[in-house]
């Protein structure tokens, strides 16, 4: 399938989501007042709200640039244009900047080098360099110190730099308590594991995986293997098949949405967003649209509007999510 090909050609690395939603009560999975964001000749992907529900990032398809908006779709701001940076991008804790790593193919000796670096991106669009250059970057994600500091930890380059901006004293003391707050996510060929907050890499699973999403709570892992979804604990257990579909995220610790996409091996032929209970009940269709083609789906913090992408125009969309 061409979802399946593209995904599996990439490593990925899932931030840790810093939410409450796990305080949340059960979905009834109903979206309503469907608005759309965005309104221009550009088609654009992966939608993430920020911790504090402040923002939308978003990329244009292909993961080149990086942008942001209120949730309204105003204010939109093109925070920088380098290829490759709008895929698997980490919001900070703080929601004050960006974690992304880019892709350049630069001419060095009469040869052409692939090269990727770790960048924090701010809200004014200041860039900063966090790492060496490398020719593959399979991880990179963020760690927050007790004090309040920010770092970066990366399995393939060596670290340079770390922000110098601090968390508030609330915010690092409810993280240092919170379970999954320093730990993240990586897929590659050898399958999902979970990277520890000293930066010890542990495989849990040796299927082919991607799409990886951590729980509120940071006990469980939704993401793909192949097709379908799947949940496994943390430490590698209790291993199992929720649905077929892409894209999994979390809406509290009990429930999670996703697409169902279908295509004829060259383009997409239609999507639709899902709901379903991590126990395997309560599968509901939360759109069912003839003109759109829901992808890319993100919960707002608070857990009361979800974003996604139409993959017929391009187009971010948001909605009441009840």
């Amino acid at each position: 399938m061409k979802k399946l090909t593209f995904w599996m050609l990439l490593a990925i690395v899932a931030p840790v989501s810093v939410s409450s939603l796990s305080a949340q009560t059960l979905k009834q999975g109903t979206i309503s007042n469907v608005t759309r964001l965005t309104n221009d000749a550009t088609s654009y992907e992966n939608p993430r709200w920020s911790p504090d529900g402040s923002k939308i990032a978003f990329t244009e398809y292909g993961f080149n640039g990086l942008f942001v908006m209120n949730p309204d779709g105003l204010g939109k701001t093109k925070l920088a244009g380098d290829n490759g940076i709008g895929f698997m991008y980490q919001w900070s804790a703080d929601s004050h900047e960006i974690l992304v790593r880019d892709l350049r193919y630069e001419q060095q000796y009469g040869e052409t080098k692939r090269c990727q670096a770790a960048w924090s991106i701010d809200m004014t669009g200041k860039k900063t360099r966090l790492t060496e250059d490398v020719s593959r970057m399979d991880q990179v994600a963020w760690r927050y110190s007790p004090n309040g500091d920010k770092k970066v930890i990366s399995l393939d380059a060596k670290v340079i730099a770390h922000p110098t901006t601090k968390l508030s004293k609330s915010l690092a003391t409810s993280l240092s308590n919170k379970t999954g707050s320093n730990i993240s996510l990586l897929v590659n060929a050898e399958g999902l594991s979970v990277i520890n907050a000293r930066g010890t890499k542990t495989l849990i699973n040796d299927k082919p995986s991607f799409c990886p999403a951590l729980s509120p709570d940071g006990k469980k892992i939704a993401f793909n293997e192949l097709n379908d979804i799947y949940i496994i604990n943390i430490d590698g257990s209790g291993k199992r098949r929720l649905a077929t579909g892409f894209n999994p995220v979390w809406v509290n610790d009990s429930q999670i949405v996703f697409e169902v996409s279908t295509d004829d091996g060259h383009v997409y032929t239609s999507s639709d967003l899902y709901m379903m209970n991590v126990n395997g009940t309560g599968l509901k269709a939360l759109t069912a649209t003839t003109n759109k083609m829901e992808m890319c789906p993100s919960i707002s913090p608070d857990g009361s509007k979800i974003v996604f992408i139409s993959h017929s125009d391009g187009q971010i969309y948001s909605a009441d999510f009840k």
